[in-house]
């Protein structure tokens, strides 16, 4: 298929006025220059054969992505269903009708035991993001022309350099840029928050979550949302959501109001996706009692300029009908790299996702593996020998046996069976010596040791994978030394610590992607706002907001995610509050923190210098008055020396003035 451009309407913008009037075919730069500044849908410009061919192959590759991924997602739904708790739908019937059926919830435990533990780690308080400082903080002053720095004089009279960026500058900015961020995810931003702790109890069950971090230009704020990988859809062999060619989603329960207000509001085109024109005419009907329909929203390619060098748009098509309700380019003037004759090497597309991974996907895949894909054997495993064992035990509580053909439990002259409820008893027409001769019990011998020892090495294994160690989760023994604790929790938490650095690697991306969009969809009231906010003369938003020399990261510190391990090392630290050569208060200090006690400097007092020893002000004295007794008995001892040397030469003076050596 071709992508053509009509010679419609151009666009609103300053290519639309820069080239309006012209009559001739625009050029593949024209047109890749009247695309780079389109803002909003441009289907207004693509002929409806294209747009048709468009919305069915949008459709094919979507369908085509799904199909290749069909066995992680049927892992994954079988995860979810089994941390969710949800009954099993079908009966089991071996070894006997409705046997036992349960499901043990270790993976339950194990997402429940990682959301607790990270979600507090990395969401703490209303900080979560910080700014790390490239290179030295020590300011940059202004040079001459002679390569010197221009001086000038300071308070003190001296001559000090001229900055430019004076020293801490860059500590202060990140200072303004923290706080501004972390304002606008937990205060502006819709349900931040609440979507990261869903994300961090999806993701030890799935493997992969997605966040979607965009600026939503009609409302004029910012937004992020995380969306399920089951609705996120990549080719077979993506690698990232960076490099992949197109990247899918679906967006599901779209309600005929608000896909109408879209069209209404020229957010969509304006296509007949429920029937609702009627024949001949141009007016709407009734169409609230629709059913939802699903969306696909697709980041992909499209060489719409011709040029041979594919852009990157974002089309959303209705799924059913495959009609495109909109196209949207996904490129700037700025992502546009061309050589030095204008030839268009590449177009980087606008960020929109970033990925987040429990583990990386063993076989090198586009989606990561969680502990759903490593505890399904095991998972199955235990629940069958749990199910086993119950059921023996079942067999063995409930009995059965054998009735002679000549033995009469009943009346009439039948033989049958007869089920005894609690403190019950029968009568029968039956000696006592018939019932003990024609009556055999079969006996159960219940499960097997062999069983339970089995179960417990693959608990223990599954426990190994997940890291729910007993001393992580509450249930170790606390007569252990804090040091042995402490090291066993750091050992408990390898696994885990290597997953956050992961979720760490992925929130700088996340918090990257919010800076630039901040910086770049500025108008002058949210600079105001900036500074208004900040209440800092000094704040810049235009120099703050820089993204060329800054670099974002989470402020969480991937070696102490729990509380427990604060309060072990506070424990540590309190066997040497009475030590010497140590401050104490710093030692409480530390320890009320980790017990995240409040004014904690209203607790302490302020520490008074130590009193020194008698004897020691004494010895010091008594060395000090002696070293005084030295010092004036050497000034003695020089003084006599002194006048010693000026009478000798006093003497030769006048010896030789006698024999006329002197004049």
């Amino acid at each position: 298929m071709e992508e053509t451009l009509l010679e419609a309407p151009l666009p609103e913008g300053p290519v639309h006025e820069a080239i309006e009037g012209e009559t001739e075919e625009p050029s593949a730069t024209e047109k890749l220059a009247m695309l780079a500044a389109a803002t909003g849908d441009i289907s207004n410009v693509i002929d409806a054969d294209t747009l048709r061919d468009l919305g069915a192959r949008v459709v094919e590759d979507y369908e085509q992505d799904r199909t290749d991924r069909e066995d992680w997602e049927k892992i994954v739904k079988e995860a979810l269903k089994a941390a969710a708790q949800e009954a099993k739908g079908e009966t089991k019937n071996y070894p006997w009708p409705n046997a036992s059926n349960i499901s043990y919830p270790l993976l339950t435990v194990a997402a429940l035991q990682f959301n607790a533990r990270a979600y507090p780690a990395i969401v703490k308080g209303d900080e979560a993001v910080s700014i790390k400082i490239v290179g030295k903080d020590n300011g940059r002053p202004l040079m001459g022309e002679d390569g010197q720095p221009v001086m000038q004089q300071g308070p003190d009279g001296q001559p000090q350099p001229v900055f430019l960026v004076p020293p801490g500058g860059k500590a202060s900015r990140a200072s303004r840029v923290r706080d501004y961020l972390n304002t606008t995810i937990f205060y502006r931003m819709e349900d931040w928050e609440e979507d990261t702790d869903a994300l961090l109890l999806q993701l030890p069950i799935v493997g992969s979550v997605f966040r979607k971090v965009w600026y939503d230009v009609a409302r004029r704020k910012h937004c992020a949302a995380m969306v399920p990988a089951l609705r996120v859809f990549a080719p077979k062999g993506a690698k990232s959501v960076d490099t992949t060619p197109r990247l899918t989603e679906e967006v599901p329960d779209q309600y005929p109001v608000d896909i109408l207000a879209k069209m209404r509001s020229g957010f969509y085109r304006d296509v007949d996706l429920y029937g609702l024109y009627t024949d001949g005419a141009s007016e709407r009907v009734s169409s609230f009692d629709r059913d939802p329909r699903m969306l696909l929203e697709q980041y992909r390619l499209l060489d719409l300029d011709e040029d041979g060098v594919p852009e990157p748009y974002v089309v959303t098509v209705d799924h059913e009908t495959r009609e495109v309700l909109r196209v949207e380019p996904n490129f700037g003037p700025e992502g546009i790299e061309a050589d030095e004759t204008g030839a268009v090497l590449s177009i980087s597309a606008g960020r929109y996702w970033v990925k987040y991974d429990f583990f990386p996907a063993f076989d090198g895949g586009f989606y990561g593996s969680g502990l759903g894909h490593l505890l399904k054997q095991m998972g199955s495993v235990v629940d069958t020998a749990l199910n086993q064992m119950i059921d023996a035990g079942t067999a063995q509580v409930a009995g059965g046996g054998f009735i002679a053909s000549g033995v009469r439990l009943t009346g009439n002259k039948r033989t049958g069976t007869i089920r005894f409820g609690p403190g019950e008893y029968k009568t029968v027409d039956a000696t006592a010596d018939q019932l003990r001769a024609g009556i055999y019990e079969r006996t159960s011998p219940g499960a097997s040791p062999v069983m339970f020892q089995v179960l417990d090495m693959i608990l223990s294994a599954a426990k190994d994978i997940s890291s729910v160690k007993d001393v992580i989760t509450g249930e170790g023994s606390t007569n252990g030394q804090v040091g042995t604790t402490l090291a066993l929790i750091e050992q408990g938490l390898q696994v885990f610590t290597a997953i956050y650095k992961r979720i760490y690697r992925s929130l700088k991306k996340e918090y990257t992607i919010l800076f630039g969009n901040v910086g770049r969809y500025a108008s002058e009231a949210i600079k105001q706002d900036y500074r208004d906010l900040l209440d800092d003369p000094a704040a810049d938003f235009d120099a703050d907001f820089n993204a060329e020399d800054m670099d974002i990261r989470p402020i969480s510190d991937p070696a102490a995610v729990t509380k427990m391990q604060k309060m072990a090392r506070a424990q540590f630290l309190m066997q040497f509050v009475s030590a010497p050569g140590v401050n104490p208060q710093a030692i409480m200090r530390r320890a009320w923190e980790a017990a995240d006690v409040e004014d904690i400097d209203d607790l302490l007092v302020p520490m008074q210098p130590p009193q020194p020893n008698p004897k020691d002000v004494a010895q010091g004295e008594k060395l000090q008055a002696g070293a005084v007794l030295d010092m004036e008995k050497a000034q003695t001892e020089k003084a006599k020396r002194e006048q010693l040397q000026l009478d000798t030469l006093a003497s030769a003076f006048g010896a030789g003035q006698q024999i006329g050596l002197v004049a």
